[in-house]
């Protein structure tokens, strides 16, 4: 298995975590102050294509969702 290690601020951390663990990574906690996660080789690869994406542009806003949601359920 190979380990990868992210650095999560401290904030942020309970979003970024829940965000990995329905994409089924394992997270490792670590007794520094570092966090640790272990990804898989298909899950890392996920990663850096979601980061690809979303340096081209090719994503939606939450509100944006959130906005057509309200919209489709008021028909």
């Amino acid at each position: 298995m190979e380990t990868l290690i992210i650095k999560i601020p401290d904030e942020k951390s309970s979003i970024v975590k829940q965000v990995l663990k329905d994409f089924g990574v394992t997270i490792v906690e670590s007794d520094f102050n570092d966090k640790s996660i272990t990804l898989t080789t298909d899950q890392r690869e996920e990663i850096i294509s979601s980061q690809t994406q979303i340096e081209c542009g090719s994503y939606v806003e939450q509100s944006t969702l959130d906005d057509e949601i309200k919209t489709w359920l008021k028909k």
